[in-house]
């Protein structure tokens, strides 16, 4: 079975950051380093994407990875830098009618932007042109705004939508059409709200997982979204890779398209002297015995229609699992061909183990 992940849970004494620093955002400049207790994660990469690095300016903050691309924001400008996969710079470029990006999310086919204001961009990432906004609908008896901004397909009964938030505030989901979902009061989660990420993978989950621009200015915090009380688990980047330099919350987004073995969870570092990408384990891919079953191809994924494709480079029957983001197995069957029949599954992500020959491989599957 995939292994779970290992986290040093450390004692937690909740503290709600003082208004004035949850409230006035810190620019991406030099500021005040404290120290701050790790969760252990395996580091998977860094990138310099600063003044020393492949943008050359510092400033960034938004971060997000569609069409094998990083999409990185200046920091309150209309700036959008284009790197490819490797970090290496491709071009800036503006969005007319997009300002201000904080945080972009992905649903696999739109970019979604938050400006901390009451509204969501909707940007097609070919045409790099605006398709429209989602306003946040008033009524919902919170105060969060769009800074934080991530995609989330299981709400709204899996038609999807957002969870979204601003430094001190409370924190929200709304539907695709800006409508309140849930709120969690700003006492209870008591985080500093840069950037955002939905966790639907991790066992015991889901997790939401704040760039939290509070205490340590870089420190990615773990929440129940049931309930938004933090669970104790914390990760501090600048502490852990970048002793005695300065970092500051950024964008956060998670994504299994960045490692070939780990789904990570990747953030924007507004570090000095220079801005980097930097990604974390969050969940291994591959199963213990993976090696042996390295050429397993799960396809279409997205699967849009109720078959997908399971092919590896031995013959014979094959052992398929199906987990649903809580780790409930929802579907156990053997197949002797390459087709897996899907029809009974929702909308959602899902865990796929395959078992052939004393040999285990684990993907994720995307059911739209």
């Amino acid at each position: 079975m995939m292994k779970k992940l290992q986290l040093l849970f450390m004692a937690f004494i909740m503290s709600v950051v003082s208004v004035n620093a949850q409230l006035a955002e810190v620019s991406p400049v030099d500021g005040i380093q404290t120290e701050s207790s790790n969760a252990l994660f395996d580091f998977l990469y860094r990138i310099d994407v600063g003044a020393t690095g492949s943008i050359g300016a510092d400033g960034n903050a938004g971060i997000a990875f569609i069409n094998n691309q990083y999409w990185v924001s200046a920091w309150a400008s209309d700036l959008i830098h284009i790197l490819d996969a490797s970090g290496g710079f491709i071009e800036t470029i503006t969005i007319a009618g997009v300002s201000g990006t904080r945080s972009m999310t992905t649903d696999g086919t739109d970019l979604y932007i938050g400006a901390a204001g009451a509204e969501i961009y909707r940007v097609d990432p070919v045409t790099r042109l605006l398709q429209g906004t989602i306003p946040i609908l008033p009524g919902g008896g919170h105060d969060a705004t769009a800074r934080m901004c991530t995609y989330d397909e299981t709400l709204d009964g899996g038609n999807g939508g957002f969870w979204i938030g601003n430094f001190g505030s409370d924190i929200a989901s709304v539907s695709m059409f800006g409508v309140t979902l849930s709120s969690i009061p700003s006492a209870i989660h008591g985080a500093a709200i840069y950037g955002g990420a939905i966790d639907n993978i991790s066992p015991d989950g889901p997790f939401l997982w704040i760039h939290n621009q509070g205490a340590s200015q870089d420190l990615i915090t773990q929440l129940d979204p049931a309930t938004g009380v933090p669970t104790g688990v914390e990760y501090d980047y600048a502490v852990d890779m970048l002793p005695g330099v300065t970092g500051i919350a950024g964008g956060l987004f998670i994504s299994d398209q960045v490692s070939p073995t780990a789904i990570a969870l990747v953030g924007l570092c507004q570090c000095s002297p220079s801005n980097e990408i930097f990604a974390v384990e969050l969940v291994p891919v591959l199963g213990v015995n993976d090696n042996d079953m390295s050429s397993l191809s799960l396809y279409p994924n997205p699967a849009t229609r109720g078959v997908v494709n399971i092919e590896t480079a031995t013959q014979g029957d094959k052992q398929v699992i199906v987990m649903d983001v809580l780790g409930k197995t929802v579907m156990n069957t053997t197949i002797s061909g390459t087709e897996l029949n899907i029809a009974s599954l929702k909308s959602g992500v899902y865990m796929v183990q395959v078992i052939q020959n004393d040999a285990t491989a684990t993907r994720k599957l995307i059911v739209n």
